[in-house]
């Protein structure tokens, strides 16, 4: 279906889901400010603009500072629209499209019109946004209240048709760029030539990526969140692995895929293909009513077999797993929600109006520890990384003569492996939208491919 037929159902269930979680707070007007503009430190050029998500969540304007959504109860949604006569940049254009009939729409040409157009009794308003400047006269207790904002983050976990629609095109952007990125890196190219080619593959800027690139060849990718781009071109010999990490954005809500490459066959193509294996095994036990944190340690026991199996540590998988050593080569979370932000937020909102649970100190970087339901959108993306920070303490563990610390030491030079899917949960399946997307596109070529060579065989 389109997007303009999904969005009217789209619209409705915000309302609803605004309307009950205001009431609870004792709000009936909520404001929601996009943002400002920021400028950096003693200079004229603004930092990239990122939109309020929560605002984004209402309607596809990405570039738009200084725009408002205002909404009472029980009335039409309004949207003060800031677009600015200007001859430097180019303003927003009109507002036009599948959403703006379910907006009354004000138009503003000047920063303090927006302010007066606000302007109004404040005594039960509610300000969600960073720039309270347009509401001078709110009071510090109506910005960004928790307990309404806990309500809809809980809610933000279950995605829309119209959400889901937006999440599926997103991966199909990203795994375009993802082809193209594993093309060059075959082809012997350097970090910032991969990074260059996911662009180009994916067609988007580099400002429009919902987040920071990661391209990391052989031991970056031991960095989790690396984010280097080596220009020197390496000869094919000294070229060995390739993790890289990369998302892209459709209407405000992202994508983000992990593909690990090697460069040729042997042992690290021999790891890949068993991490591979035992993330889709991951995905094959999401299920409904399945704690996401069962799941973590789930991948905890998998990496722990991994590692037994090409004789890392010789331990029993359970035993690594209860004495910790699998956090040494998987220090961070299994997953997390995606959606409007790529780590999603409500990971840890275990009921609409309660305080977010405590993390488990086993693992405190897992950002989900929910329930799996229906509608929602998440990741699942295990690893192996060689750290040389977290190998250093475990030589001093009281295992670490269980390490075989000479393969160790041949695989620093590979970094470590990552495969992350999107996943979308429906009531009767699951869908891996990431890997829907990489199927499409290689149907795709197939088809191209046929066209080619009927061409050239007419030609003969």
């Amino acid at each position: 279906m389109t997007l303009a037929a999904l969005y009217p159902a789209h619209i409705d269930t915000l309302i609803h889901r605004h309307t009950q979680a205001m009431e609870a707070a004792g709000y009936s007007r909520l404001v929601i400010h996009s943002g400002g503009a920021l400028v950096p430190f003693l200079d004229d050029n603004h930092y990239p603009f990122k939109v309020n998500p929560h605002f984004k969540h209402w309607l596809p304007l990405l570039a738009h500072p200084h725009c408002a959504i205002d909404y009472r109860i029980g009335n039409k949604p309004r949207l003060i629209y800031f677009q600015p006569e200007d001859y430097w940049h180019k303003p927003p254009s009109d507002p036009v499209g599948y959403w703006a009939e379910f907006f009354d729409i004000e138009l503003v040409t000047a920063v303090e019109d927006v302010t007066a157009a606000l302007d109004g009794d404040m005594s039960r308003c509610a300000f969600i946004g960073e720039d309270v400047s347009c509401m001078p006269g709110i009071a510090k207790s109506q910005v960004n209240p928790r307990a309404l904002v806990d309500e809809l983050h809980y809610y933000r976990a279950y995605k829309t048709a119209y959400e889901a629609e937006c999440l599926r095109r997103a991966n199909r952007i990203s795994a375009a760029g993802h082809v193209a990125a594993g093309d060059a890196f075959m082809a012997g190219g350097t970090e910032l030539d991969i990074h260059h080619a996911y662009l180009r593959g994916a067609g988007v800027l580099e400002v429009e990526l919902p987040y920071t690139n990661i391209v990391a060849m052989n031991a970056h990718s031991s960095v989790l969140h690396y984010h280097g781009a080596d220009r020197d071109k390496m000869a094919a010999s000294d070229i060995h692995s390739l993790v890289i990490d990369a998302g892209a954005d459709y209407a405000g809500y992202a994508s983000d895929i992990t593909r690990s490459y090697a460069f040729r066959d042997g042992e690290y193509a021999a790891l890949l293909h068993a991490l591979d294996q035992a993330q889709q095994a991951l995905v094959g036990e999401v299920k409904i009513g399945k704690s996401f944190a069962d799941l973590h340690w789930l991948a905890h026991f998998k990496i722990a077999e991994i590692l037994q199996r090409f004789n890392f540590v010789t331990m029993d998988p359970e035993d690594m797993v209860a004495e910790g050593i699998t956090n040494v080569f998987f220090p961070c979370g299994l997953g997390h929600f995606i959606g409007l932000q790529v780590h999603d937020v409500g990971g840890y909102q275990m009921a609409p109006r309660a305080r977010a649970s405590l993390r488990d100190p086993r693992a405190p970087y897992l950002r989900l520890a929910r329930t799996i339901e229906a509608g929602q959108a998440l990741t699942i993306e295990p690893g192996i990384y060689f750290m040389d920070m977290l190998l250093g303490e475990l030589a001093h563990n009281k295992h670490s003569r269980k390490v075989n610390w000479a393969k160790i030491d041949d695989f620093r030079k590979y970094g470590g492996v990552r495969v992350e899917d999107c996943l979308l949960i429906h009531k009767d399946r699951i869908e891996n939208q990431s890997r829907d997307a990489f199927t499409a596109l290689e149907k795709e070529r197939a088809v191209e491919l046929l066209h080619v060579d009927a061409e050239s065989t007419a030609l003969q």
